[in-house]
């Protein structure tokens, strides 16, 4: 394996001395000192880092893949053209260690230029994490602002949807109803009698249960004003346990129901900001955290029963920090409302142990909100269930889709190189195209190759549904044949939008390690392999010079 090592870092080396990877440097780190102040986000800090990790990796990884094009595709047919590879012929190389070498070189090169990325946007991302929002409106709140920073963005979170919506159960019930009116079979024949279906009773008959799900579905996802939505989620497995100490009264501010409370390091470490925390017999919302110290806002009844109890500046106040879980949601009005908030109530319950929390407050309409509380509120079973009143005086929507329920199962750290790594496997199989395609073809040719098979992979999903709805009469064929060619398509490239880690990231996301080394198998061994295979047998036959006579 000694030649083949040698290929690599000989094509390390010369793909490191070519302007193009210097180009690369300087394009990223012009991209990496403006994109933080030319995007703002929705004005917050968690929007402003939100959007520069999407772009900044997003630009990365598009301008790495470029990179990794022109590389790729110009090491074996640049030496063909100016016939260097006469020299490595004559050499005891097998022509299928050459090839490999050639593509090991250019990902040698690919992770050295991602590693430098990634320690870049990793480093702009903490300084922006330490500074202040560019704009908050009046809605918003320095403290929300925060606590979205560092629970929301700076963490790696376990995503759990609600239990799916019994949609064919309510379907059958609306059928029935309509069996005891008399109303079924009118309703049918009506469907029966579209032009689409002409008398196809079978057709009719899921027509009409398509357009019962339907309704079902918007009226189990609306609320009228005092109507409860409730969701069951299932599968949460909360780490950490809670942890327990004191803590120092440090400054108390009755009139406006805080604390400032100083606590060992490590306790407060365990706290985020909005989550819950107990002082005493209270329960409390932290709304300030610093390295030992930290803010926290109680109830008024809560704040005169610990003035009471004798609590103080100087005492010394016990503490018990709960792990958290996150519930987040998206309310839409129907119709115009007098003001962008709406006015809820909310009910967390542990099913098992009938511990329940509840908060009446206000949130903004038609933006993702988060509501913190304890994992004590998740049974043994990691089950918890939430009910959602409308208080306001319109109806909501609440759609099943922008529910969820997060937990945090890593630190950002961890999870943002797990993020990179699928980004090297991105890169990875575009090395490996290249290399194939410069094989044979020239280098103009095997870029072209190669940038439309990047497009094809960025939009495979896109392309699938597109696909799979396109059908019109008379081609039925054709669109037979086109699903098949499709299909062998998919098979060879992989979807690269899918497992792009910019929404992972922006949502504070984990990547989890089961999909990093799927996506590795998926990718590397059923996709890139067989191009690099067909590389070397292709490269092996290859004629590299006629013989003049």
């Amino acid at each position: 394996m000694g030649s083949l090592w040698a290929v690599a870092r000989h094509t390390f080396a010369q793909c490191l001395r070519m302007k193009i990877a210097g180009a690369f440097i300087v394009l990223l780190a012009a991209m990496l000192a403006v994109l933080p102040f030319v995007n703002e986000g929705d004005g917050t800090l968690a929007g402003q880092i939100r959007t520069f990790l999407d772009y900044g990796t997003g630009g990365a990884a598009f301008l790495l893949s470029v990179v990794t094009i022109f590389l790729a595709a110009g090491v074996v047919s640049g030496d063909v053209r100016e016939q260097y590879i006469f020299t490595v012929a004559v050499k005891p190389l097998a022509r299928w260690k050459y090839i490999l070498g050639r593509w090991l070189g250019v990902v040698l090169l690919d992770a050295v230029l991602l590693a430098v990325s990634a320690a870049a946007i990793f480093a702009m991302a903490q300084y922006l994490r330490a500074g202040k929002a560019p704009k908050l409106t009046e809605e918003q709140s320095v403290a929300g602002d925060r606590r979205a920073v560092e629970t929301e963005v700076f963490t790696a979170r376990r995503k759990v949807q609600p239990q799916p919506l019994d949609l064919e159960g309510a379907v059958d019930d609306r059928i029935h109803r309509l069996r005891e009116q008399g109303q079924y079979q009118v309703v049918l024949e009506s469907y029966k009698g579209q032009p689409e279906r002409r008398g196809d009773e079978a057709g009719a008959v899921e027509a009409l249960k398509a357009e019962l799900r339907k309704q079902e579905a918007e009226k189990m996802q609306s609320a009228g004003p005092g109507r409860t939505l409730t969701w069951r989620f299932s599968g949460i497995r909360v780490a950490g346990t809670e942890k327990r100490g004191a803590g120092k009264v440090t400054d108390m501010l009755a009139e406006a129901n805080l604390l400032r409370i100083q606590a060992d390091p490590a306790l407060v470490g365990g706290l985020v900001f909005g989550g819950p925390v107990n002082v005493g017999q209270a329960v409390g919302r932290v709304e300030r955290l610093g390295r030992d110290f930290f803010i926290v806002r109680l109830t008024r009844d809560d704040m005169v029963r610990l003035t009471t109890a004798g609590l103080g500046p100087g005492s010394q106040a016990p503490l018990v920090i709960d792990p958290v879980v996150q519930f987040q949601f998206k309310a839409i009005p129907v119709g115009q409302t007098a003001t962008d908030t709406l006015y809820m109530k909310w009910v967390v319950r542990n099913g098992l142990t009938g511990l329940e929390y509840r908060e009446l407050r206000t949130f903004p309409a038609r933006m993702p909100v988060t509501l913190t509380v304890s994992a004590r509120l998740v049974d043994d079973d990691g089950t918890v269930t939430v009910e959602y009143t409308n208080l306001a005086a319109t109806s909501v929507t609440v759609l099943h889709s922008d529910v969820a329920v997060l937990y945090r199962v890593g630190a950002f750290a961890p999870n943002f190189a797990r993020a990179m790594a699928l980004v090297m496997i991105q890169l990875a199989f575009l090395a490996g195209v290249g290399i194939f395609a410069g094989s044979f073809l020239s280098f103009p040719v095997a870029c072209l190759i190669c940038f439309t098979v990047l497009p094809f992979s960025l939009a495979r999903g896109f392309l699938a549904e597109a696909v799979e709805l396109s059908n019109v009469h008379g081609l039925d064929a054709v669109f037979r044949a086109s699903r098949y060619v499709f299909k062998a398509m998919t098979f060879l490239m992989p979807d690269l939008a899918s497992t792009s880690p910019g929404d992972s990231l922006v949502g504070g996301l984990n990547v989890d390690w089961g999909v990093l080394g799927w996506t590795a198998a998926a990718t590397l061994l059923a996709r890139t392999s067989p191009f690099l295979a067909a590389a070397c047998a292709i490269f092996h036959r290859r004629e590299l010079a006629r013989v003049q006579v």
